[in-house]
Formats: C-alpha cells, structure tokens, sequence
C-alpha cells in the first residue's frame, strides 16, 4: 500500500501509487548531518556535500543520486564517521524503494540501523533520533509495498516514539503521520487515516511551508475525491499547490490527483493536460507503475475522443512498462482496454489476441482465489476436528477426576485396614504410596490440561489464518468481481436495463464485502493483534452498536500497559461472547463493559439493562456456559447476578498471569 492519487479507468476512479521515501531527504534537508563544516575533516565534509547532492538529485535523476550516496558511504567508513556512514545507508535505502525494490530498500535499511543504534544507546540526541525514525519509516514503506500492512503500520508507529519527545523534529513526524495514514486506510480504517493526514497538516502552524506536508494535502484531496466531495478536494489541492515546484518528489502525483479533479468536474481538456504534466514527472523520476497508469488513462480520454491511433500508441506504451514490473492485475486491465480500442477501431484478430491474454491472467487469478477457498475450507475442518479433541479431553479429565476421587476413597479404606492391622509401621509405606499415585495422577492431569492449552492455542491461530485468508482472498476476489461489474454497466451504448441489473449486482456485492470483513474482523480483529485489547475493545464496542445493537460502552482502568498476547485474546472472546448474550438473549439496549487491573488481578464487569433471567435455573443455551469453560481454562472465578425485568451482571476475576502451560 502507498499513497494514493486516482486516475480514470472505464469511468470509475482508480488508486495508483506513488512512494514513500521522503523521509530520508528530509533528513538531509534539515539541519547539518553531523559536526559542523568549520574544523572537520575533509572526507567528512565531502561525505554530507555529497549526501544533499544526492537528496537534491533524487525526484529526477536516481542512477546518480545513488552514485552520490554510495561515494559518501565510502567517504564516511573511510574516516569512521558513524553518523555519515548511517546516513548514507539510509540515502540508499530511499532510492531503492524509488526504484521499487523492496527487498534491497529493507537490506539497506537494516544496515543503517546496525551503525546508528550503538550510538544512540551510547549517547542519545535529537538528530539520531530522527535518523533511527527514518530508518523504521523505510522499513515499514518496504513491509507495506509487500502487503505487510500491520507490520508497516508497527514500524511507522516505532518512528514516532523516536520523533515526538523532540518537538524540533515536527518537519520529519509530518512524513510519519502522512505514511501512517496511509497504512490505516488500506487496512480499512478510513477515519484514523484521516486523522493522522490532519495531524500532519496541523503540526504546519510552527513550521514554514514544507514539501513534507504535499503527500497528506494529496491523501485528503484524494479521500475527498472518492467521497465526490469536490469542494473539499479543491481546498486540499490548493493547499499543496504552493508546496509544488519542478524539483518537488510529488509534483507527478500532485498533478496527477489534479486532472482527476478535473475529470470529476468534466473538463476533459484540463484532466489531460494535467496528467500529460504528472507523465513527465513520473518518466523522469523513473517511477515505472506509474507512468502505466497515467498512460492508460490518457489513452481511454484518446478513446473518448475519438482519437484511436493515439489511444493505440499510449496503451501499448503502458503494457510495456506494466509487463517489466509483472503485476497480472494491472496487466489485465491494460489489455482489455487494448482490446476495446482494436474492436472499435474494426480490427477483430488484434482484438482477440488482447482479450485472449486478458481472459488467461484473469483466469490465473481466479485459480488463486480458488486455492484461497481450498484452503479456507480445510481450515474450517481442522477447527471442526480440533473442537472434537477439545470435548473429548474434556471427557477424560472429567473421567480421571471421578477415578481420583474413587482412588481417594480406596486409599482412605486401606489406610484404616493398615492401621487397625499393621500398625504405625504399616501405616508410614501406606502414606508413601497414597503420595506416588497421587504425584502420578496430578502429573497425568497436568499433561491433559497442557493439551487443552495448546488445543485452545490452535483455535486461535486458525481463526487468525482463517480471517486472513477471507479478507484478503475471497474479499479480494469479490472486490475484483465488483470492479468489472461497475465497469461493464458503465459502457458505452449499453441498454438501461441490463445497466441497472450490473449496478444491482455490484451493489450486492458492496454489502456481501462488508459482511464478509465484518466476519473475518469477528474471527480474528487486526486491532487486536496490532494495537491491543484497548483499542480492539472499543473497535468491538462500536461494531456492536452499527449492526443495530445496543449502545456500549467500554471503561478500562489500569491497562496502560498490554497484557500478555495470549490473554489479550482470551479477554477479547469472554467480552465478545457477552455481548452476544446481551444482543440475542437479553435484548439489551445499553450494556456496560468495565475492565480493570490491579496489580496481580483483572476483573472483567459486563451489565446490561435486559430481560434478566434466573441464574438457577437450567439454561438451554451454550453462551454462558462457554464462558463459564473459558474462565475454568483461564483459572478465574465468574460470578452472575440476575432476575427476569431487572438485567443482568456477569462479574469474572482472573489473574494476568495465565495458568502455567498457557499458550
């Protein structure tokens, strides 16, 4: 995931990327990288002269800017100048992901942070510390190219505890917040993205006008866009229009978000020339996917003009720089378009060899998905299976606990026979064995709840390779259906009807997406795993009251540190649980969930204003009692107080830490 910009493709919006490897050159436009020029060596002072040449070359030329960098880096070693050496490796790192490769941009990253985290540790200050916040900015720019979102998101979030205990480094945590963003809206969380594109946009008041706030007026801008706000996307792009100058990194993405404007207020005319402008930045800056994309969308404004031989030229152009970087999805868009323009243009053999070449990619991809749901299913019977073992674990402690209590009584009985018949002698070798077997039979039920654990343990983590696989498989695979369908009901000349049934579908399609994220958030939240019980708690508490539920409200105490993972997730399935009780059963209309730590100790309320119920009496359903079998597992007490019109409050002690053998 990147930042985005939009550009037409078959009357719909569509996101293209552009990078994120500003915060390497604002670095090197701050303050001086190192000890001041006055009294230095002179390798050093060649090192940085060469570094800002570097930074100064990196929008237009980066096979030199790379050069630049790789002489300061042997300038820096040379004189052991740490700070310059870090630098540069991180200089590297930034135009290696210019350049689009991941994996060399994430090799010089980590070579940076081995020289420059011994000086911090060994002498920490404000310019170390806004160079260890690049370096985990590029790292999570590599993750996030990589479809590594969470683990993106986990590296920006590390650049800022390095950023914000210096409030002069507000110019570089604009750059973070703006990634940030970025990150969370891929992973479905428009409104924190935004958030953060504001908190980068509101640090500007203590700085002059920077580069580093053109890519969050280009996200807001392009956020406005999508939600057909033009008015706001006129403010966002007039805001980063003073930020735009020839030299910019984002002048190609600011003219490019630019002429989608312009489409979406139908000047055809100044859409084109815009993105004709965006091309020239983006060729010059070697920026390959993108320079596809605007050459696709010129082509189709060709084709809307009627202008096929242009259209033809700029298409094949696209295909070109879309095969070198070998994404089949792209690829198959480009080809369908080509096969449009060659049908309309009366050559039908040039036609079919494109939709031919179309149909196979499409079919590749569909052969994925298919392996995607192959797999979704034999999960499902493995969690089938292993809740079978659960039961019947279950089924033999309870066995082993009646045999002990038997075993107990035996040894009772043969204790008095020993005494009456043997004697205190007897009876001191009868006392040696009743404590063998018992040693034996507590050992034995301590391997059975061991293997309980790890059967638990089991069912998370297929419930998290399970929501996963549904959320980027099959929802993909959906979004991708959807796409063609919103394209096909928007050509040319298609009768009203079958329009509006293909608008229909893609409706349906809109809210079978959202079901299905909302499961997979369900099976396993990516806040949970990504930001915590707090966070997760309340993305559940506000899920809850969205699909018509009752109000929730969450209240923690004493949690500002995590628990440990496993318990977090044990946490998170008790409340989620007794909100589901509170909805079916209780029909609640305000529930009040309260976790507290003291200490030692964690103490879980939930109280709903519901229909009550006797706790005495037998309960036909499996709610409760399978919290009552997760507190049991987890070594907590429960405690339940409840009568019918009076509502309901389930009280649960635990401790934090969990039962030795826990997962």
């Amino acid at each position: 995931m990147s930042s985005a910009a939009f550009l037409v493709c078959r009357g719909r919006p569509r996101r293209t990327a552009w990078g994120r490897w500003l915060l390497a050159l604002v670095l090197l436009s701050g303050s001086p990288a190192g000890a001041s020029a006055l009294g230095a060596p002179a390798d050093t002072t060649r090192a940085k002269d060469a570094l800002r040449q570097s930074a100064a070359l990196a929008a237009t030329d980066t096979a030199r800017a790379g050069q630049l960098a790789k002489q300061a880096l042997a300038m820096s070693t040379a004189v052991g100048y740490g700070y310059g050496e870090a630098h540069s490796w991180l200089q590297l790192s930034a135009l290696a992901l210019i350049r689009g490769n991941q994996l060399r941009a994430q090799h010089y990253a980590t070579r940076a942070q081995a020289v420059v985290q011994p000086l911090y540790r060994r002498q920490p200050s404000a310019r170390l510390a806004r160079l260890l916040a690049g370096i985990a900015n590029n790292l999570g720019s590599a993750a996030d190219h990589q479809g590594q979102y969470a683990q993106a998101a986990a590296h920006y979030l590390a650049a800022t505890t390095y950023l914000l205990p210096y409030p002069e480094q507000a110019a570089t945590l604009q750059t973070v917040y703006t990634n940030l963003g970025n990150c969370l809206l891929v992973l479905g969380q428009p409104t924190r993205a935004a958030g953060y594109w504001r908190r980068a946009v509101a640090l500007s008041p203590h700085l002059s006008p920077a580069p580093e706030l053109l890519p969050a007026y280009l996200q807001l801008a392009a956020l406005h866009l999508q939600n057909a706000h033009l008015d706001s996307a006129d403010l966002a792009l007039a805001s980063a229009r003073p930020l735009v100058h020839p030299g910019s990194l984002y002048a190609g993405e600011y003219y490019g978000t630019l002429g989608q404007y312009y489409l979406r207020r139908q000047q055809a005319s100044a859409a084109r020339q815009a993105f004709t402008q965006a091309l020239g930045y983006a060729t010059r800056k070697g920026a390959a996917g993108y320079q596809a994309q605007l050459l696709l969308g010129l082509a189709q404004l060709d084709q809307q003009a009627g202008d096929l031989a242009q259209a033809r030229t700029r298409l094949l152009q696209s295909l070109a720089l879309t095969e070198q970087r070998g994404d089949p999805q792209p690829l198959a868009t480009v080809l369908q378009s080509l096969a449009q323009v060659e049908e309309q243009a009366g050559q039908g053999m040039a036609a079919l060899h494109y939709y031919r070449r179309s149909r196979q990619l499409l079919d590749t991809l569909a052969s994925a998905a298919a392996r995607r749901q192959l797999n979704q299913l034999e999960t499902r019977f493995r969690t089938r299976e292993q809740a079978q073992q659960l039961r019947s674990l279950r089924q033999a402690q309870a066995t082993q606990a009646q045999a002990l209590r038997q075993q107990r009584q035996l040894s009772a009985l043969y204790l008095a026979l020993l005494l009456a018949l043997l004697g205190v002698g007897a009876l001191g070798l009868a006392l040696w064995q009743y404590r063998r077997r018992l040693a034996a039979q507590r050992q034995t039920q301590a391997q059975a709840q061991h293997a309980a654990q790890a059967v638990l343990h089991g069912q998370e983590t297929e419930r998290r390779r399970l929501a996963r696989d549904l959320h980027d498989g099959l929802g993909g695979m959906l979004a991708t259906v959807r796409l063609y369908l919103a394209s096909a009901s928007q050509r040319p000349g298609l009768p009203a009807e079958p329009a509006q049934l293909l608008a229909q579908a893609a409706a349906h399609l809109d809210s079978t997406i959202g079901e299905l994220r909302q499961v997979a958030r369900n099976l396993m939240p990516e806040a949970l795993l990504t930001f915590g019980l707090s966070q997760a708690l309340h993305d559940l508490a506000a899920a809850r009251a969205g699909a018509e539920g009752p109000q929730v409200q969450v209240q923690l105490y004493g949690l500002d540190e995590r628990l440990a993972p496993a318990l977090e997730v044990e946490v998170y399935r008790l409340v989620q649980e007794l909100l589901a009780n509170a909805r079916r059963h209780a029909r609640a209309q305000q529930v009040l969930v309260q976790l507290m730590r003291h200490g030692p100790e964690l103490q879980l309320v939930v109280e709903d204003d519901g229909c009550g119920f006797d706790p005495a009496a037998p309960q036909a359903g499996v709610g409760l009692r399978s919290v009552r079998a997760r507190v049991q597992y987890l070594g907590g007490t429960l405690e339940v107080q409840s009568r019918p019109g009076h509502g309901t409050t389930v009280s649960i002690e635990l401790q934090t830490a969990l039962p030795s053998g826990g997962a």
